[in-house]
């Protein structure tokens, strides 16, 4: 996967299986990948070559040999970076191989945890297993603030921030559900923080540059190996394309951003 020179920038969805980064119920799926345009949703391989996908097909998508599913919308915010929605850390269905194929290429990374169990041992071994130069380009979310008694909000923050001291650039409390109404009716939400906060990760953010491919070796008989890559022609796709399983997600991901 390579980045388009007028949007560089690829920001993760991160946290552990239930965490609140997305409302929806998990299921078997691979990471979604969010982009702008009006193209089909398509099948990314782990050799990066990409698959069109049946109008009704991204709900059966194999994970093995998955790398993501681009679903590409006509979204404002993915003009200037694309988003992938991970699945959760902790997912039993998750392959393990999943994070490692994408994490490496990963700008922005914004970890959400519920603020009733914020920051548990399970995510702060993942985390730390997290190159630094990624923790500084970091968010951190206490998801489900509001689940929380007003009295000990301030605590719950305090706490977790002392615990990822030097670990996240910015950890915010945030209520998502609340955040799904405009961004002007989402001051209670935590929303306006995490925008400001969000401009400052882009302006550290250094655009990942795919490694120049290397060349074929030769094999015993001197000859080489070719594969030629599935091209694929972008169709022009409506929102009604997409199961309402992918539109609720991709309007968790736009919410949090």
């Amino acid at each position: 996967m390579t980045h388009r020179s007028d949007k560089p920038l690829r920001a993760a969805l991160l946290g552990e299986f239930s965490a609140g980064k997305s409302t929806v119920t998990a299921t078997q799926m691979p990471p979604l990948w969010y982009t702008f345009g009006d193209a089909g949703p398509v099948r990314v391989l782990d050799d990066d070559t990409e698959e069109p996908l049946a109008e009704d097909g991204t709900n059966s998508v194999p994970l093995e040999g998955t790398k993501a599913v681009k679903i590409a919308l006509d979204a404002p915010i993915l003009e200037r970076f694309d988003i992938f929605d991970m699945p959760g850390s902790s997912d039993p269905n998750m392959d393990p191989g999943t994070w490692d194929r994408l994490m490496p290429e990963i700008d922005i990374a914004i970890w959400c945890t519920p603020a009733t169990q914020a920051w548990r041992q399970s995510e702060a071994a993942l985390w730390d297993a997290m190159p630094p130069a990624l923790q500084q380009r970091s968010m951190l979310l206490l998801t489900r603030i509001d689940k929380v008694s007003t009295p000990d909000r301030k605590r719950v923050l305090q706490r977790v921030r002392s615990e990822t001291q030097g670990q996240f650039r910015h950890v915010l409390p945030v209520a998502l559900l609340s955040a799904q109404a405009p961004l002007a009716q989402c001051t209670a939400s935590g929303m306006a923080d995490v925008m400001v906060s969000l401009e400052d990760l882009c302006t550290h953010a250094a655009p990942f540059v795919a490694p120049p491919p290397q060349p074929d070796r030769p094999v015993r008989d001197e000859t080489r190996a070719c594969v030629r890559p599935l091209i694929t022609k972008p169709r022009r796709v409506s929102a009604q394309r997409l199961t309402p399983t992918h539109r609720r997600r991709a309007n968790d991901a736009g919410a949090l951003i």
